[in-house]
């Protein structure tokens, strides 16, 4: 089979999950008769990710062009034009943020970010008849498919190898920005607060939880300033690129957070594998009911339920248990999800 040249065009920054994945993608394409890489014509990158993706300056360079759309729509007219040169039926659009489709709104959170929903969808159209989305449900909206975009990173520890929880740096903790997603920490944190024994060694490691909001996204990042301090969690910056799964490591429980209108458009989000390969229990809220089928056997054992503190607490009290159930869910999402074959499934909408 000839070689295909996958050119990436995105909003992508280092401490982003889109980042983390086209990395991914470039590693795994040395199994695959493919070739990776950004487009420093068409995409939008901050001054890190340069040192982590390969990057082609010439868009003819490619065979296929990929886009990524998350929150920004990042290309100019003139961007568009040049999309040209690589033809219609080789261009495709993943769309990990559903923009695609019908409006949605949970609370404040709006599922067109500062878009209507008629720009997102001109957008589209005038640049692919492909349109991928990993949303495992309900029902795809009409013009789009399933692929699920993020895979799973090796296995950095099994779960049955993992030291016990007071042998760990922390008992709890959430790395990843700040996105809609106060409430909820917060939530979790009272439940580490209720619980018996109390779960002290708390840390979140990323950006806008200590007050400091977002520029045009000020309720997105809102968060009461030196609350989180004040109730015993220490708050980092964000981990650097690279280093996500091990950082999960050092802790016994790293709760996935979803932003609330992805959750109710049941979206795929690159924590929900990455706390896997890292080998540290993860702690599901009800709103992700829809990861049970990804997860399989043993997932209900990981949902905070009606009692968050005191699942809290057994899953630290009875960590022997929990970890082989997650060992069970490693192997088993790894097989399903491991990136070299995420990316085979790509290759497949790639004409």
């Amino acid at each position: 089979m000839t070689s295909i040249r996958i050119l990436f065009a995105g909003n992508f920054h280092w401490n982003a999950g889109s980042s983390h994945v086209i990395a991914a993608y470039a590693k795994a394409a040395a199994s695959l008769p493919c070739e990776i890489a950004v487009s420093g014509q068409l995409a939008r990158l901050d001054a890190q990710v340069p040192q982590h993706l390969p990057l082609v300056d010439d868009v003819n360079w490619a065979t296929h062009l990929v886009f990524v759309f998350e929150g920004r729509q990042f290309l100019s007219d003139t961007q568009i034009d040049l999309c040209q040169q690589v033809p219609r039926h080789r261009r495709l659009i993943i769309d990990p943020d559903a923009h695609w489709g019908p409006s949605m709104t949970v609370g404040l959170d709006d599922s067109h970010s500062n878009y209507t929903a008629a720009s997102w969808h001109n957008l589209y159209e005038q640049l692919s008849d492909v349109i991928l989305q990993p949303r495992t449900a309900p029902a795809l909206p009409p013009g789009a498919e399933y692929f699920p975009y993020f895979g799973m990173p090796e296995i950095h520890r099994r779960a049955t190898n993992t030291p016990e929880p007071h042998q760990l740096p922390y008992e709890l903790q959430y790395i990843g920005s700040n996105w809609w997603r106060w409430q909820t920490l917060s939530d979790v944190v009272r439940a580490a607060a209720a619980a018996d024994p109390r779960i002290e060694r708390i840390r979140v490691c990323g950006r806008w939880w200590d007050g400091e909001t977002c520029p045009g996204h000020e309720q997105a990042t809102i968060a009461e300033p030196n609350w989180l301090p004040d109730h015993g969690v220490e708050v980092a910056a964000s981990v650097p690129f690279g280093h996500v799964v091990s950082e999960m490591a050092s802790s016994a429980i790293n709760p996935i957070l979803v932003r609330p209108v992805l959750a109710q458009k049941h979206l795929l989000t690159p924590r929900m594998f990455e706390t896997l390969a890292s080998g540290s229990l993860p702690a599901l809220t009800e709103d992700l009911a829809y990861l049970a089928p990804v997860y399989g056997d043993g997932a209900e054992h990981f949902y905070l339920g009606a009692e968050p503190s005191e699942t809290l607490a057994r899953m630290l009290r009875d960590h022997v248990a929990y970890r082989q159930r997650l060992a069970d869910i490693q192997t088993r999402v790894y097989a399903a999800f491991n990136y070299e074959r995420v990316l085979a499934d790509l290759a497949k909408f790639l004409q």
